[in-house]
């Protein structure tokens, strides 16, 4: 697949904003992750632009995620000296730990201008890839509809300083891909929503996504369908799991394809349970 697919224009000129412009009067950052594959959600350029602005690595999505295996991650994270907090944007209930976060990386900063009379208000930036909820957190943390959101990669094309309340502005920006990265990470970029579906043969995503979830999770998968596990091939058991759901044309032809794009969805909208990829 060629770069340009991957890293479209507007992509690239928002790296550039966000870089020459954008970081240097950001206070701190809120780098989302989709916390059912926070390691493939890590764009290796965001370190060569941040200019060792505090970091809080957001593993957003966590109604959608593994708890074990989010636990798990976010001790790695903190092992590695990182800031690091688990929410759904989708509920308001996280609204207060989102700003407590930003609150204790800016600590030093709000107490000097406090000691000064200096009633501050501080810039957050917020990066990620595609999709990983960065327009819903500033909703939930606004209390209101101010991002536009969407569940395809891609919706947010500007950048917008937006007020969060007397003591946050947030800047929403468009997710940033990078030009180029190994089949296995760019599978499960592809699996949670981050690259665009038009990339990908659905056919084939359904059944790789399925096999995948069935290694990391079979009894999760044996107790949602009522198949005959006890098969060599996995795509004999696919082919049941298709089965079992109806996907069965004409002639008692198997329609693979409405099949993966069905499991692709139920997938994403946490249909299958609680899953964790990375």
């Amino acid at each position: 697949m060629k770069d340009s697919k991957w890293f479209p224009g507007h992509m690239k000129n928002a790296m550039a904003d966000i870089e020459e412009t954008k970081i240097k009067l950001a206070d701190c950052i809120l780098y989302v992750l989709d916390s059912r594959a926070p390691y493939a959600c890590i764009n290796p350029f965001v370190d060569k632009i941040v200019h060792h602005k505090p970091i809080i690595y957001v593993l957003n999505k966590c109604d959608l995620s593994d708890d074990k295996r989010t636990a798990e991650i976010k001790q790695d994270f903190i092992s590695k000296g990182k800031t690091v907090i688990t929410v759904s944007a989708n509920s308001n209930a996280f609204r207060n730990s989102v700003k407590n976060a930003i609150k204790a990386v800016l600590a030093e900063k709000i107490e000097r201008n406090k000691q000064k009379g200096v009633n501050a208000t501080y810039k957050v930036i917020i990066l990620g890839v595609p999709n990983t909820g960065k327009s819903t957190l500033i909703n939930m943390l606004c209390g209101s509809r101010k991002a536009i959101t969407g569940n395809i990669a891609g919706v947010t094309r500007v950048n917008s300083w937006l007020k969060i309340d007397d003591m946050f502005t947030m800047l929403d920006t468009p997710g940033i891909l990078w030009p180029r990265f190994h089949e296995e990470l760019s599978h499960n970029l592809a699996f949670i929503g981050c690259l665009s579906d038009k990339e990908f043969d659905m056919t084939d995503m359904g059944f790789e996504l399925m096999q995948l979830i069935y290694e990391k999770y079979p009894e999760l998968v044996k107790a949602k369908y009522d198949v005959d596990y006890d098969r060599e091939e996995f795509i004999e058991i696919y082919d049941q799991l298709c089965e079992k759901r109806g996907f069965i044309m004409r002639g008692k032809e198997i329609d693979y394809h409405r099949a993966g794009k069905t499991f692709v969805d139920d997938f994403r909208a946490g249909k299958l349970g609680k899953i964790t990829l990375d």
